[in-house]
């Protein structure tokens, strides 16, 4: 068995406004992801977390809108991320790869499967994955503000650093 701890990393996200010409960027300010990878025989089984509260758009005020209307982090403070089986070989920690995965995102207390991609680079032990999720999936009212409707569809790109 071999487990892999996260020691850092970070969260981004863009969503896009209507009208499309608005793209609102979103990242992890001074907070890393946490969990860990688990890999036995053949099989990677997966588990992180993510404090919301350091998500940080750039602009103050969405940035209060965001956390308290929208993602309400005082009752739901974090994000999950779980992956119950994905095909790694500890053979293949050294190397670069890409794979598919297939895992549950559980937000604002309600948990639905997500499918992404990600890359593994071995010689600096770090993670890239990319997946999409739909906001009302997730019981998030759509945000609105002065015109601007931000779509459903929120892009999101997970870097985590093992040790």
């Amino acid at each position: 068995t071999t487990t892999l701890t996260a020691t850092n990393g970070d969260v981004n996200f863009v969503a896009v406004g209507k009208p499309g010409f608005l793209k609102i960027r979103g990242e992890s300010k001074g907070n890393a992801p946490t969990g860990v990878v688990k890999i036995e025989n053949g099989n990677a089984t997966a588990d992180f977390e993510f404090d919301l509260k350091s998500l940080d758009t750039g602009v103050n005020l969405r940035n209060e809108h965001m956390k308290d209307k929208y993602l309400e982090i005082a009752k739901f403070p974090s994000a999950k991320l779980s992956i119950k089986s994905l095909s790694i070989l500890e053979t293949e920690l050294s190397s670069t790869f890409k794979k598919t995965f297939i895992g549950t995102l559980t937000l604002h207390n309600v948990s639905k499967e997500v499918t992404g991609n990600f890359e593994y680079k071995g010689k600096e032990k770090k993670l890239t994955a990319t997946f999409s999720f739909k906001v009302s999936d997730f019981n998030i009212d759509i945000p609105k503000y002065m015109g601007i409707t931000v779509s459903e569809m929120v892009e999101t790109e997970v870097t985590i650093i093992f040790k």
